[in-house]
């Protein structure tokens, strides 16, 4: 099933052992050994090392990023200043501004809400909303 999607926008990034798919964005990121899905947007200065970002069902539009904006939700993909280090991202999911999902404690497991861990492995269900300066 064809997507006609554009190819990524990579904007001074550092990109290493990773898979980027088409229609994504990335501003000024750090990548190492992941998978980043279609029209995944990764913000500035963020880190994602050993991740899967499933990426989004659909784009953003500027009404939309805006009402989301005014209600305190994160646009969908990864914000500014993020790091992201053995996590699953699923579709659609919003990672706000400053975020660390980072399983610092070595938490093997952990019941879900807006975030999971599994085998020590950070999961980010579907439609989940992270809010920024969120520690795990």
């Amino acid at each position: 099933m064809p997507r006609f999607l554009p190819g990524s926008k990579i904007l001074d990034a550092e990109v290493h052992e990773s898979i980027l798919c088409e229609g994504s964005i990335i501003n000024r990121a750090f990548i190492r050994q992941s998978l980043v899905g279609i029209r995944s947007r990764i913000g500035e200065g963020s880190q994602l090392e050993r991740t899967v970002m499933m990426g989004a069902d659909y784009y953003e539009s500027g009404v939309e990023l805006r009402e989301a904006a005014a209600q305190g939700i994160p646009p969908i993909g990864v914000g500014r200043d993020c790091e992201i280090r053995n996590v699953i991202l699923d579709k659609n999911a919003r990672i706000g501004d400053g975020v660390k999902l980072i399983n610092a404690a070595g938490v093997q497991s952990r019941e879900c809400g807006e975030v999971c861990i599994v085998d020590g492995i950070i999961v980010v269900p579907k439609n989940s909303v992270v809010p920024s300066g969120t520690v795990v």
